[in-house]
Protein backbone atom coordinates (compact mmCIF):
# COMPACT_ATOMS: atom_id res chain seq x y z
CA UNK A 1 0.00 0.00 0.00
CA UNK A 2 1.42 3.61 -0.87
CA UNK A 3 2.02 5.57 1.66
CA UNK A 4 0.42 9.38 2.14
CA UNK A 5 2.22 12.68 2.16
CA UNK A 6 2.16 14.46 5.45
CA UNK A 7 3.62 17.92 5.29
CA UNK A 8 5.35 19.65 8.43
CA UNK A 9 5.63 23.08 8.58
CA UNK A 10 7.29 25.38 10.78
CA UNK A 11 8.97 29.28 11.06
CA UNK A 12 12.29 28.33 10.61
CA UNK A 13 15.03 25.62 11.38
CA UNK A 14 17.96 27.80 11.74
CA UNK A 15 18.03 26.92 15.75
CA UNK A 16 17.06 24.68 17.44
CA UNK A 17 14.07 25.12 20.15
CA UNK A 18 11.18 23.36 21.39
CA UNK A 19 8.81 23.44 19.26
CA UNK A 20 11.74 22.62 16.46
CA UNK A 21 12.67 19.81 18.38
CA UNK A 22 8.65 18.75 18.79
CA UNK A 23 8.41 19.03 15.17
CA UNK A 24 11.36 17.43 14.06
CA UNK A 25 12.64 14.77 16.51
CA UNK A 26 9.21 11.83 16.00
CA UNK A 27 9.40 12.46 11.77
CA UNK A 28 11.75 9.27 12.23
CA UNK A 29 9.38 7.01 13.15
CA UNK A 30 6.21 9.31 11.43
CA UNK A 31 8.17 8.16 8.20
CA UNK A 32 7.53 4.46 8.62
CA UNK A 33 3.93 5.70 7.71
CA UNK A 34 4.36 8.59 5.79
CA UNK A 35 5.81 10.49 3.48
CA UNK A 36 7.38 13.39 4.90
CA UNK A 37 7.75 16.47 3.10
CA UNK A 38 9.35 20.06 5.72
CA UNK A 39 8.03 23.68 4.72
CA UNK A 40 9.87 26.62 6.59
CA UNK A 41 8.77 30.35 6.23
CA UNK A 42 12.38 31.10 6.06
CA UNK A 43 15.49 29.44 4.80
CA UNK A 44 18.01 27.82 7.11
CA UNK A 45 18.52 24.59 8.52
CA UNK A 46 21.15 23.27 11.38
CA UNK A 47 19.26 20.16 11.62
CA UNK A 48 21.19 17.01 9.60
CA UNK A 49 19.81 13.32 8.31
CA UNK A 50 21.14 12.32 11.76
CA UNK A 51 17.99 14.33 13.45
CA UNK A 52 15.52 13.79 10.46
CA UNK A 53 13.88 11.51 7.40
CA UNK A 54 11.93 13.69 4.85
CA UNK A 55 11.77 13.38 1.20
CA UNK A 56 11.95 17.19 -0.05
CA UNK A 57 12.47 20.59 2.21
CA UNK A 58 10.58 23.90 0.63
CA UNK A 59 11.45 27.58 2.15
CA UNK A 60 8.50 29.83 1.55
CA UNK A 61 11.07 32.98 1.97
CA UNK A 62 8.66 34.57 3.57
CA UNK A 63 10.33 37.73 4.80
CA UNK A 64 7.90 39.54 7.23
CA UNK A 65 4.21 38.75 8.18
CA UNK A 66 3.16 41.09 5.51
CA UNK A 67 4.09 38.27 3.01
CA UNK A 68 1.52 36.21 4.71
CA UNK A 69 -0.50 35.74 1.22
CA UNK A 70 2.11 35.02 -0.81
CA UNK A 71 3.58 32.55 1.15
CA UNK A 72 -0.09 31.26 1.58
CA UNK A 73 -0.51 30.85 -2.46
CA UNK A 74 3.01 29.35 -2.39
CA UNK A 75 1.94 26.77 0.08
CA UNK A 76 -1.12 25.52 -1.54
CA UNK A 77 0.64 24.72 -5.23
CA UNK A 78 3.26 22.78 -3.06
CA UNK A 79 0.38 21.04 -1.57
CA UNK A 80 -1.04 20.24 -4.93
CA UNK A 81 2.48 19.46 -6.68
CA UNK A 82 3.67 16.77 -3.74
CA UNK A 83 -0.21 15.45 -3.40
CA UNK A 84 -0.27 16.26 0.41
CA UNK A 85 -2.81 14.46 2.20
CA UNK A 86 -1.97 15.95 5.60
CA UNK A 87 -0.81 19.20 7.26
CA UNK A 88 0.75 19.71 10.60
CA UNK A 89 2.16 23.62 11.42
CA UNK A 90 3.91 24.83 14.64
CA UNK A 91 4.09 28.27 15.52
CA UNK A 92 1.57 31.05 15.23
CA UNK A 93 2.47 32.36 12.17
CA UNK A 94 2.91 29.02 9.98
CA UNK A 95 -0.12 27.81 11.53
CA UNK A 96 -1.79 31.28 9.89
CA UNK A 97 0.09 30.64 6.41
CA UNK A 98 -1.20 26.93 6.70
CA UNK A 99 -4.77 27.56 7.41
CA UNK A 100 -5.05 29.95 4.50
CA UNK A 101 -3.52 27.12 1.72
CA UNK A 102 -5.50 24.74 3.43
CA UNK A 103 -8.68 25.58 3.37
CA UNK A 104 -11.49 23.12 3.71
CA UNK A 105 -10.01 20.77 1.26
CA UNK A 106 -6.64 19.69 3.02
CA UNK A 107 -6.97 18.15 6.79
CA UNK A 108 -4.95 20.53 9.27
CA UNK A 109 -3.27 20.27 12.38
CA UNK A 110 -1.63 22.82 14.62
CA UNK A 111 0.30 22.80 17.63
CA UNK A 112 0.33 25.27 20.08
CA UNK A 113 3.77 25.91 21.99
CA UNK A 114 2.76 28.41 24.48
CA UNK A 115 0.22 30.14 26.66
CA UNK A 116 -0.71 32.63 23.55
CA UNK A 117 -1.80 35.56 26.05
CA UNK A 118 1.21 35.88 27.44
CA UNK A 119 3.74 35.70 24.21
CA UNK A 120 1.38 35.97 20.96
CA UNK A 121 -1.27 38.59 22.01
CA UNK A 122 0.32 40.33 24.14
CA UNK A 123 2.61 43.36 24.56
CA UNK A 124 3.43 44.01 21.06
CA UNK A 125 1.94 47.02 18.77
CA UNK A 126 0.34 44.51 16.79
CA UNK A 127 -1.00 41.98 19.36
CA UNK A 128 -4.59 42.90 18.74
CA UNK A 129 -4.34 42.25 15.05
CA UNK A 130 -2.66 38.52 15.90
CA UNK A 131 -5.79 37.58 17.89
CA UNK A 132 -8.00 38.54 15.20
CA UNK A 133 -6.34 36.86 12.64
CA UNK A 134 -6.44 33.67 14.50
CA UNK A 135 -10.18 34.31 15.43
CA UNK A 136 -10.37 34.65 11.49
CA UNK A 137 -8.67 31.95 10.24
CA UNK A 138 -9.07 29.02 13.11
CA UNK A 139 -12.02 26.87 11.58
CA UNK A 140 -13.88 23.92 13.37
CA UNK A 141 -12.30 21.47 10.84
CA UNK A 142 -9.18 22.60 11.79
CA UNK A 143 -7.66 19.85 14.61
CA UNK A 144 -5.50 22.18 17.80
CA UNK A 145 -2.77 19.77 19.64
CA UNK A 146 -2.32 21.38 22.88
CA UNK A 147 0.71 20.49 25.13
CA UNK A 148 -1.00 20.91 28.57
CA UNK A 149 -4.56 21.50 29.12
CA UNK A 150 -3.57 25.16 30.64
CA UNK A 151 -2.22 26.10 27.20
CA UNK A 152 -5.55 24.81 25.66
CA UNK A 153 -7.89 26.75 28.37
CA UNK A 154 -5.86 30.13 27.57
CA UNK A 155 -6.48 29.40 24.00
CA UNK A 156 -9.78 28.77 24.39
CA UNK A 157 -10.66 31.84 26.53
CA UNK A 158 -8.83 33.99 23.91
CA UNK A 159 -10.29 32.64 20.71
CA UNK A 160 -12.39 29.67 21.42
CA UNK A 161 -12.17 26.17 20.54
CA UNK A 162 -14.38 25.06 17.22
CA UNK A 163 -12.77 21.67 16.38
CA UNK A 164 -11.31 18.63 17.41
CA UNK A 165 -8.68 19.20 19.89
CA UNK A 166 -6.34 17.37 22.17
CA UNK A 167 -3.96 17.69 25.04
CA UNK A 168 -0.55 15.57 23.98
CA UNK A 169 1.98 16.64 26.21
CA UNK A 170 5.61 17.54 24.94
CA UNK A 171 8.06 14.50 24.87
CA UNK A 172 11.50 13.93 26.50
CA UNK A 173 14.06 12.39 24.05
CA UNK A 174 15.33 9.01 25.37
CA UNK A 175 18.73 10.65 26.01
CA UNK A 176 17.38 11.52 29.29
CA UNK A 177 15.69 8.67 30.25
CA UNK A 178 18.52 6.64 29.55
CA UNK A 179 20.47 8.58 31.97
CA UNK A 180 18.58 7.90 35.06
CA UNK A 181 20.12 6.18 38.11
CA UNK A 182 19.18 5.26 41.75
CA UNK A 183 18.90 8.47 43.24
CA UNK A 184 21.41 9.15 46.28
CA UNK A 185 20.76 11.18 48.99
CA UNK A 186 22.52 14.69 48.79
CA UNK A 187 26.02 15.37 51.25
CA UNK A 188 26.51 18.33 52.94
CA UNK A 189 26.24 20.71 49.98
CA UNK A 190 23.12 20.42 47.61
CA UNK A 191 23.61 21.33 43.72
CA UNK A 192 20.80 22.95 42.33
CA UNK A 193 20.52 22.77 38.68
CA UNK A 194 18.55 25.54 36.51
CA UNK A 195 18.45 24.93 32.40
CA UNK A 196 16.89 27.92 30.73
CA UNK A 197 17.37 30.61 28.67
CA UNK A 198 18.09 33.99 30.47
CA UNK A 199 14.95 35.98 29.34
CA UNK A 200 12.51 37.79 31.91
CA UNK A 201 10.12 35.74 31.80
CA UNK A 202 12.50 32.40 33.73
CA UNK A 203 12.88 34.92 36.46
CA UNK A 204 15.81 34.42 37.73
CA UNK A 205 16.05 37.34 40.19
CA UNK A 206 13.64 35.90 42.71
CA UNK A 207 16.49 33.43 42.83
CA UNK A 208 18.93 36.16 43.55
CA UNK A 209 16.83 38.01 46.13
CA UNK A 210 15.59 34.59 47.78
CA UNK A 211 19.21 33.53 48.23
CA UNK A 212 20.01 36.84 49.62
CA UNK A 213 17.15 37.11 51.84
CA UNK A 214 18.63 33.66 53.39
CA UNK A 215 21.12 34.69 53.84
CA UNK A 216 24.14 31.80 53.94
CA UNK A 217 22.70 28.07 53.21
CA UNK A 218 24.56 24.65 51.87
CA UNK A 219 23.52 24.76 47.95
CA UNK A 220 25.23 25.92 44.76
CA UNK A 221 22.53 26.70 41.92
CA UNK A 222 24.63 26.63 38.39
CA UNK A 223 22.41 28.13 35.33
CA UNK A 224 22.74 26.94 32.03
CA UNK A 225 21.15 28.54 29.03
CA UNK A 226 22.06 31.15 26.03
CA UNK A 227 21.95 35.15 27.01
CA UNK A 228 23.66 36.64 29.99
CA UNK A 229 22.77 37.87 33.49
CA UNK A 230 22.39 41.76 33.84
CA UNK A 231 25.33 43.72 35.16
CA UNK A 232 23.13 44.33 37.86
CA UNK A 233 22.35 40.78 38.56
CA UNK A 234 25.81 39.99 38.28
CA UNK A 235 26.86 42.97 41.23
CA UNK A 236 24.30 41.01 42.96
CA UNK A 237 26.10 37.35 43.17
CA UNK A 238 29.03 39.39 43.69
CA UNK A 239 28.69 41.88 46.34
CA UNK A 240 26.48 39.34 48.24
CA UNK A 241 28.82 36.06 47.88
CA UNK A 242 25.86 34.25 45.69
CA UNK A 243 26.17 30.40 45.30
CA UNK A 244 25.25 31.23 41.84
CA UNK A 245 27.18 30.54 38.32
CA UNK A 246 26.04 31.10 34.65
CA UNK A 247 27.49 27.64 32.75
CA UNK A 248 26.37 29.09 29.32
CA UNK A 249 24.71 26.83 26.66
CA UNK A 250 25.32 23.35 26.25
CA UNK A 251 24.17 20.64 23.81
CA UNK A 252 24.74 17.74 25.94
CA UNK A 253 22.69 19.06 28.77
CA UNK A 254 21.57 15.39 29.49
CA UNK A 255 25.12 14.27 30.39
CA UNK A 256 25.34 17.53 32.80
CA UNK A 257 21.73 16.87 34.74
CA UNK A 258 22.76 13.83 36.53
CA UNK A 259 25.98 15.57 38.24
CA UNK A 260 23.16 17.41 40.06
CA UNK A 261 20.72 16.80 43.37
CA UNK A 262 17.94 18.79 42.51
CA UNK A 263 16.46 21.07 39.81
CA UNK A 264 14.74 24.53 40.08
CA UNK A 265 12.25 26.20 37.71
CA UNK A 266 11.57 30.00 38.76
CA UNK A 267 9.31 30.91 35.48
CA UNK A 268 6.61 33.44 35.42
CA UNK A 269 4.81 31.36 33.08
CA UNK A 270 5.21 28.03 31.03
CA UNK A 271 3.36 26.45 27.93
CA UNK A 272 4.87 23.11 29.16
CA UNK A 273 8.57 23.42 30.45
CA UNK A 274 10.38 20.39 28.66
CA UNK A 275 13.59 20.88 30.83
CA UNK A 276 11.03 20.23 33.81
CA UNK A 277 9.89 16.79 32.55
CA UNK A 278 13.88 16.41 31.40
CA UNK A 279 14.91 16.82 35.42
CA UNK A 280 12.03 14.34 35.96
CA UNK A 281 13.36 11.33 33.27
CA UNK A 282 16.75 11.83 34.99
CA UNK A 283 15.84 11.92 38.04
CA UNK A 284 16.11 15.05 39.94
CA UNK A 285 13.89 16.12 42.74
CA UNK A 286 11.95 19.71 41.60
CA UNK A 287 11.79 23.48 43.04
CA UNK A 288 9.06 24.88 40.84
CA UNK A 289 7.04 28.04 40.46
CA UNK A 290 3.45 27.36 41.71
CA UNK A 291 2.17 27.95 38.49
CA UNK A 292 -0.48 25.85 37.07
CA UNK A 293 1.35 24.66 33.98
CA UNK A 294 4.40 23.40 36.36
CA UNK A 295 1.68 21.55 38.68
CA UNK A 296 0.01 19.69 35.71
CA UNK A 297 3.46 18.44 34.23
CA UNK A 298 4.96 17.16 37.46
CA UNK A 299 1.74 16.20 38.65
CA UNK A 300 2.32 18.66 41.97
CA UNK A 301 5.33 16.54 42.73
CA UNK A 302 7.84 19.06 43.47
CA UNK A 303 8.96 21.98 45.86
CA UNK A 304 6.77 24.76 45.14
CA UNK A 305 6.77 28.71 45.70
CA UNK A 306 5.57 31.59 44.50
CA UNK A 307 7.47 33.13 41.63
CA UNK A 308 6.93 36.58 42.77
CA UNK A 309 7.92 36.51 46.58
CA UNK A 310 11.71 35.77 47.08
CA UNK A 311 10.88 35.08 51.19
CA UNK A 312 8.76 32.04 49.27
CA UNK A 313 11.66 30.62 47.62
CA UNK A 314 14.18 31.20 50.73
CA UNK A 315 11.92 28.89 52.80
CA UNK A 316 11.69 26.40 49.85
CA UNK A 317 15.51 26.37 49.99
CA UNK A 318 14.97 25.88 53.38
CA UNK A 319 12.64 22.88 53.13
CA UNK A 320 14.21 21.08 50.59
CA UNK A 321 17.52 21.29 52.99
CA UNK A 322 15.14 20.17 55.91
CA UNK A 323 13.92 17.01 53.97
CA UNK A 324 16.95 15.59 52.39
CA UNK A 325 16.30 12.43 53.33
CA UNK A 326 12.87 11.96 51.92
CA UNK A 327 14.37 13.62 47.72
CA UNK A 328 14.97 9.77 46.67
CA UNK A 329 10.93 9.47 47.34
CA UNK A 330 10.48 13.03 44.76
CA UNK A 331 13.37 11.56 42.59
CA UNK A 332 11.44 7.51 41.81
CA UNK A 333 7.63 9.69 41.59
CA UNK A 334 9.56 11.92 38.77
CA UNK A 335 10.81 9.05 36.90
CA UNK A 336 7.83 7.30 37.15
CA UNK A 337 5.33 9.87 35.77
CA UNK A 338 7.99 11.14 33.13
CA UNK A 339 7.85 7.36 31.90
CA UNK A 340 4.24 6.85 31.94
CA UNK A 341 3.31 10.16 30.32
CA UNK A 342 6.51 11.87 28.40
CA UNK A 343 8.39 9.64 25.92
CA UNK A 344 8.71 10.10 22.39
CA UNK A 345 7.23 6.42 21.77
CA UNK A 346 3.26 7.44 23.21
CA UNK A 347 3.81 10.99 21.84
CA UNK A 348 4.37 9.03 18.35
CA UNK A 349 1.51 6.78 19.24
CA UNK A 350 -1.01 9.76 19.67
CA UNK A 351 -0.38 11.73 16.63
CA UNK A 352 -0.38 9.09 14.45
CA UNK A 353 -3.46 8.03 16.64
CA UNK A 354 -5.45 11.75 15.72
CA UNK A 355 -3.93 11.70 12.31
CA UNK A 356 -5.84 8.49 11.47
CA UNK A 357 -8.88 9.88 13.07
CA UNK A 358 -8.67 13.35 11.05
CA UNK A 359 -8.13 11.04 7.47
CA UNK A 360 -10.81 8.74 8.01
CA UNK A 361 -13.49 12.14 8.65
Amino acid sequence: MQKKTALFMIDWLGAIGGAEVMMIAPLKELSQEYNIILVTLRPGNVFTKDHFTGEKHYSLNMSSRFGVFKAARQLKEIIRKENVTLVHAFLYWSVVVARLACGKKTPLVFSLATIMSDHVYKDRWYSFYTKWIDRLTYKKQQVLISPTKEVYMDFDAAIGIKGPAYVIPNFVMDSFFEKAGSYKTPGVNLKIVAVGNIKPVKNYQVILDALQLAGPLPLTIDIYGNGDLTGEQKRQIETHQLPVKQMGSRSDIHQVMPQYDAFIMSSLHEGFGISVAEAMAIGLPLMLSDIRTLREVSKDNAFFFNPTDAKSLANAFRSILDKKEKLRQYSDRGKAIANEHYTKKQYVQQLLKVYGQLLNK
